[in-house]
C-alpha cells in the first residue's frame, strides 16, 4: 500500500512538470517559426527597398519549385527596380510600410507545421507584391538547421512567383535593361483610336442617329477606384471565384468615370452600360455580367475595337507607353510573356504610376509588375439617343 501511496504521489509531481515542459517546448517552437516567417518577409523588404537581392534561402525549402521562383522573382523585381532607378524613368518606393502579423493558427504535428497568417496593411499605400494582406497559409517543415517553409499560399501568387510547379526564368542584365528600355520608349504605331474624329463634331449630318457623347471624368474613375479598392462595392457581383475581379473592377471605373452615378437604380437600368448578349454587351449588375465586362481578353477586345459612329458604347485611345497613360487610364499585363494578358489594373496616380487592381485587392506601383502590358485611355461613352 505505501509503494503504491508513493507511486501516486510520484506521479502527482511529475505529471504537471511534463505538461508545463510540453507546453513550453510547444510555444518556444512556435516562436522560432513566426521569427522565420518574419525575417522571410523582412529580408525581401530589406532586398526591396535597397535594390539588392539578399539571401531568402535559409528560411526556404529549396527543393520546392514555389521557392525557387520565390528567389527567381525577388532577383528579377529588385534588378528591375534598380535599373528603373538608375535610368530615372520613373518614381521608386523607397518608404518601408508598417506590417501588422495577425497569427490565426500554428499546428505542430511532429517535425511538420501549418501557419494561418493574416497580414494587415496601412491604407491608401503601395506595398512590394511579395506581400499579400489578409490569409497568409505556410507550410512548414523542421530540417537539421531549423525550420523552412515548404509552401506557401496567398492571394497574389499568380502574379508574382507565377507557379508552384513551373520554374519562372530569371532575366539576364542586359535583357532586362533592353525590355524595361523598351516599355518607356515611344511608339507611334501602337497609338490608335477606336472612333471616328467626326463623332466629335455637335452635328454629324442627317445620316446618323441622335446621340451624345459623356467625356470621361479622371478625378471621377481615381475617386471610384481608391473607394473600392480594398472593399469591393456590393451593388455589383463578385467574379473573384469565377477567375478574377480584376477587370469586373476596372469595368466599374470606367462606368463611374463616364458620368453613371453609384447606385442601384442606375446599375439595374444599365445606365453608361451597352445592354445585349452575354458575348456582345457591356453591362453588369448584381448578378452578374458580360464577357466584355468581367474578361481580361474581351474587355480589351471590346474596347479597343473600332466603332462605327451609330454604335453605342465606349470610346478609348490606345496608348504605346505607360507616360502616356491619363489617371483612370487602363493597363493589361501578361505576366508570362506569353502572348495571354491576365490582368487589368487602373491608374490612380501618375507621378508615382501607382495602380489600383483587385485581385489581390490591393495598390501596387508599377516598376513592380513584370512582364509585357498595352494600354488605354477612356475618352468618351457615346450613348444613341
Amino acid at each position: 500500500m505505501r509503494k503504491i501511496v508513493l507511486f501516486l504521489l510520484c506521479l502527482i509531481l511529475i505529471i504537471p512538470n511534463s505538461i508545463a515542459y510540453a507546453n513550453s517546448h510547444k510555444n518556444n517552437e512556435e516562436e522560432i517559426i513566426k521569427n522565420v516567417i518574419e525575417s522571410f518577409y523582412n529580408t525581401q523588404y530589406d532586398a526591396y527597398l535597397q535594390m539588392e537581392y539578399k539571401d531568402i534561402t535559409p528560411y526556404l525549402d529549396m527543393t520546392k519549385i514555389q521557392n525557387q521562383n520565390k528567389v527567381i522573382a525577388l532577383k528579377n523585381l529588385t534588378a528591375r527596380r534598380k535599373y528603373i532607378y538608375q535610368k530615372g524613368y520613373c518614381y521608386i518606393e523607397k518608404r518601408r510600410f508598417p506590417l501588422e502579423f495577425n497569427y490565426k493558427a500554428i499546428d505542430i504535428n511532429g517535425n511538420q507545421a501549418s501557419v494561418i497568417l493574416e497580414i494587415k496593411l496601412d491604407g491608401q499605400n503601395a506595398y512590394p507584391p511579395f506581400i499579400c494582406g489578409g490569409e497568409n497559409i505556410f507550410k512548414l517543415i523542421k530540417m537539421e538547421d531549423g525550420w523552412k517553409i515548404t509552401e506557401h499560399d496567398y492571394e497574389d501568387l499568380s502574379f508574382y512567383e507565377i507557379s508552384k510547379e513551373k520554374l519562372i526564368r530569371e532575366f539576364q542584365p542586359k535583357e532586362l535593361a533592353e525590355m524595361i528600355d523598351q516599355e518607356f520608349s515611344p511608339d507611334s504605331k501602337k497609338v490608335y483610336k477606336n472612333f471616328n474624329d467626326v463623332e466629335l463634331k455637335s452635328n454629324v449630318g442627317i445620316l446618323s442617329l441622335p446621340a451624345v457623347n459623356h467625356y470621361y471624368s479622371t478625378s471621377r474613375a481615381v475617386e471610384y477606384a481608391n473607394k473600392y479598392v480594398y472593399n469591393r462595392n456590393t451593388k455589383f457581383y463578385d467574379a473573384t471565384a469565377g477567375g478574377g475581379d480584376c477587370t469586373n473592377f476596372a469595368s466599374q471605373v470606367l462606368w463611374y468615370g463616364f458620368g453613371a452615378n453609384d447606385t442601384t437604380n442606375d446599375i439595374l437600368n444599365k445606365v453608361m452600360m451597352v445592354p445585349g448578349s452575354y458575348e456582345e454587351g457591356w453591362y453588369a449588375g448584381p448578378g452578374g455580367g458580360s464577357k466584355n465586362w468581367e474578361s481580361v481578353e474581351a474587355f480589351w477586345s471590346y474596347m479597343t475595337n473600332y466603332k462605327s459612329i451609330d454604335t453605342p458604347g465606349p470610346r478609348v485611345v490606345v496608348v504605346d507607353s505607360v507616360n502616356s497613360l491619363d489617371n483612370g487610364g487602363i493597363m493589361q499585363i501578361d505576366f508570362s510573356n506569353d502572348g495571354r494578358f491576365e490582368h487589368t489594373a487602373i491608374l490612380v496616380d501618375k507621378t508615382t504610376l501607382k495602380f489600383a487592381q483587385h485581385t489581390p485587392n490591393t495598390y501596387r506601383y508599377y516598376q513592380e509588375y513584370t512582364g509585357a502590358k498595352r494600354y488605354f485611355n477612356p475618352y468618351y461613352f457615346r450613348e444613341i439617343e
